[in-house]
């Protein structure tokens, strides 16, 4: 006779390639049904990863015969049921021809985006988003890098949030922060090679079903260039405006602009831009260099009529901190690296109170 409580406890020794997190915790264990002495499976996994739900499959059925279910049948239904999650509300816009809806869980939706990669945008937008925690308002952080997230590194999260069922997943949270990321469900050294319909469909799931409070500020951390995640993140809801990063290279500025004319084209106003890297100061004689060009971000910022939000330095502390998952704003909130960054979320709560 089928033991269900049986079933699942062993049913959670099978992972989902690739990933941390076994397939009920991921909810996707749907039904067992046991007739005429064959015992079936029924999951839900929302992919077109073939090779990989046959994989499942295998296992599933592997793990339950040598465990007194030898005749073992598994179903997957790999596509998405249409549900109302309730967590983005209306269209908020007159337009007809404006898709976009308010996303139901924070006042203002910011985005920290960079047309380049490897300029500091997701150790800035941590420290935003924390400074806004000190701030007083309530804040989540959702790291949309799906092909290289940043959180579980930057916080030192190594467990897996929540997954209550297949539309239910709770953010992680630290120093007060509500946090959500892509890499908190794969092996930490796991490549991520997926096409960007796939990519839409966890962005989708992460706007959907993660249960955010009532918040304040939501920042996006959004991965460099100007590819799917942001013209369809764009696209779908109101995003109050994005912040855009660089460091002073002529290469890098020349991605701003891109940038910048990307979010143009979408309404998604740019409320700054910061640059980072500016200079570096010597611990010996206090000497400021600008190692990588100087004043671009000023004469950029100038060109695009966009404010200038700050020129941050090339510092070690800032590295040192982020490599030990402790973000400098809420590890030492006293230092000037730490209150340059809280410059950066004055700037912003100042630009959407008067937005």
């Amino acid at each position: 006779m089928m033991d269900k409580n049986q079933i699942i406890e062993l049913l959670k020794t099978v992972k989902y390639p690739g990933y941390k997190k076994n397939i009920i915790d991921f909810g996707m264990f749907q039904d067992a049904v046991e007739a005429d002495g064959i015992l079936t499976i029924n999951l839900r996994i929302i992919s077109d990863d073939l090779e990989k739900l046959q994989i499942v499959r295998d296992e599933v059925s592997r793990v339950l015969s040598q465990n007194a279910y030898p005749n073992t049948k598994v179903i997957i239904q790999n596509t998405m049921p249409k549900v109302e999650t309730g967590k983005i509300q209306s269209k908020a816009s007159h337009n007809p021809m404006d898709g976009r809806v308010k996303f139901a869980s924070a006042k203002y939706v910011v985005a920290v985006s960079s047309a380049k990669g490897g300029v500091g945008k997701s150790t800035i937008a941590a420290n935003i988003a924390l400074g806004l925690v000190q701030k007083g308002y309530k804040t989540g952080l959702l790291d949309l890098d799906v092909f290289g997230p940043s959180a579980p590194m930057l916080f030192d999260i190594n467990e897996a949030p929540l997954v209550q069922d297949e539309h239910t997943i709770y953010p992680a949270r630290k120093y007060g922060l509500e946090i959500m990321s892509f890499g908190f469900f794969i092996e930490k050294d796991s490549p991520v090679i997926w096409r960007g319909p796939l990519v839409m469909k966890l962005v989708d799931q992460f706007l959907s079903d993660v249960r955010w409070s009532e918040l304040d500020f939501l920042i996006l951390d959004l991965p460099p260039g100007t590819g799917d995640v942001q013209l369809t993140l764009s696209q779908k809801i109101f995003i109050t405006g994005a912040i855009l990063v660089t460091t002073p290279q002529d290469l890098a500025l020349l991605d701003v602009s891109r940038g910048a004319n990307m979010f143009q084209k979408v309404e998604v106003p740019v409320l700054g831009i910061v640059e980072n890297m500016s200079y570096f100061i010597c611990d010996q004689c206090q000497a400021l260099h600008h190692l990588f060009s100087r004043g671009g971000g000023k004469k950029e910022s100038e060109r695009l009529k966009v404010p200038l939000w700050g020129e941050l330095p090339l510092s070690p502390l800032v590295m040192q901190q982020s490599d030990k998952g402790e973000p400098i704003v809420s590890a030492k909130p006293d230092t000037k690296e730490a209150q340059a960054f809280m410059r950066l979320v004055e700037k912003l709560i100042d630009t959407v109170a008067t937005g």
